[in-house]
């Protein structure tokens, strides 16, 4: 997982967190404690430099007692606020800008001349030609698209192949938000043992989804298309162009 954090909001969360981070009180703190607390009680001391014994072991005593009052408070303050690995990545993560985290899916296959043709339908609610794309999965995402894909293309799960090829942090305009987002985008190749089926019209309808072929050189050249989704189009061209 990716994630984009501004370095300003990280030093800020760790000024912030910074007494909390490692104010652990541990077993051999206070072990410690109270083994000079002890000592210091049943220890005699001889006079020094002019300074009787009495005085230093007094001044040993109001030390030792200091330094177990204090590990009573860390240990207080440590059960009263706890803060662990866990939760400090849980702060750092909600810091996270990205926000859509989609996996997009390029089928592809070639024509007469050799010219790559990509899968793409029709969005309605971006009111444009996109690559197949879903919401990536936390877990088992691979799994997830082949069934998604299966049942969009409507064939046998057993004929997709999917392999994972990079991803990218792209920012650009939601249509469908109406705003600029943060999106990291994972690219994922799907193969198809027979793409006999789907590809011998240039569009078809599968699932209630319009589908269509066209080469990378009309999607750029679709007004539409490229005022909408030029950015993940030259994303896909750097990898399969």
């Amino acid at each position: 997982m990716k994630l984009l954090i501004e370095k300003s909001d990280l030093e800020l969360l760790l000024e912030k967190k910074r007494d909390l981070i490692g104010n652990k009180v541990t077993i051999d703190t206070i072990i410690a404690g109270i083994s000079f607390l002890l000592s210091v009680f049943t220890a005699s001391y001889s006079d020094i430099f002019g300074i009787s014994g009495t005085v230093l072991k007094t001044v040993f005593c109001l030390i030792g007692i200091g330094y177990t009052v204090k590990i009573i408070y860390d240990l207080f303050q440590a059960n009263r606020h706890p803060y662990n690995h866990e939760l400090l990545l849980n702060d750092i993560e909600n810091l996270d800008k990205i926000q859509h985290d989609h996996s997009l899916v390029i089928i592809y296959n070639r024509d007469m001349v050799g010219t790559k043709r990509f899968l793409v339908y029709d969005d309605e609610r971006w009111d444009c030609k996109l690559f197949l794309n879903y919401k990536t999965q936390a877990r088992n995402n691979e799994a997830a698209l082949l069934e998604k894909v299966s049942a969009d293309l409507q064939i046998d799960k057993s004929q997709i192949h999917c392999r994972y090829i990079t991803s990218r942090i792209q920012e650009k305009y939601s249509v469908s938000h109406k705003e600029n987002r943060v999106y990291n985008h994972r690219l994922y190749e799907i193969c198809i043992d027979n793409l006999s089926e789907i590809s011998q019209k240039n569009d078809f309808l599968k699932n209630g989804k319009h589908f269509y072929w066209m080469t990378l050189g009309e999607m750029a050249k679709d007004d539409n298309i490229a005022k909408k989704n030029l950015d993940v189009i030259d994303f896909v061209k750097e990898v399969f162009g």
